[in-house]
């Protein structure tokens, strides 16, 4: 699994998402359970959390247990491109996303239409028997998916393209 450094107020937080709703917050077990788009109620042992997140270009705007603040969140790969001084591969401006290698499509996991999230699993290559899930490099809505389940794509080969 993913995962995920959770930056709030100055605090990091290591978060990894894991089966059934629940999620890993610092070697904490939650559950977590999704009431709207934007509102989720999180349990950790008896206290349960209710949980207000909104997107605002690159960050979040949070209101969590009645108390509001920012949140930014990025992958543990993204942390290490940035630490050692390479770029990240989501500024949020490419509008194309090719394949990286000769591959096999294994699965299309967003459509024509839908909104994007930066780290969101996009698309699932095979490559020499390892599966590689290529991720939106930022926020966004697809405008076009140009390949199919089960079709091999070659280096290069336009994938998806962005509004």
């Amino acid at each position: 699994m993913k995962t995920f450094i959770v930056t709030i107020g100055g605090k990091e937080m290591t978060v990894r998402p894991g089966a059934d709703g629940e999620v890993s917050v610092d070697g904490t077990l939650c559950a977590v359970r999704r009431v709207s788009d934007t509102e989720f109620s999180v349990i950790e042992g008896r206290r349960q959390i209710r949980v207000v997140a909104a997107l605002d270009g690159e960050t979040y705007g949070v209101i969590a247990g009645g108390r509001a603040s920012t949140a930014a969140v990025e992958s543990e790969r993204e942390r290490l491109l940035r630490r050692y001084g390479r770029s990240t591969p989501g500024t949020g401006t490419r509008r194309e996303i090719h394949a990286p290698m000769p591959a096999m499509v294994i699965r299309i996991d967003v459509a024509a239409g839908d909104d994007v999230l930066r780290g969101q699993p996009l698309v699932v290559l095979e490559a020499m028997k390892m599966e590689n899930e290529i991720v939106s490099p930022g926020t966004g809505r697809v405008k076009e998916v140009h390949v199919k389940a089960g079709k091999p794509v070659e280096k290069g080969e336009l994938l998806l393209t962005f509004e």
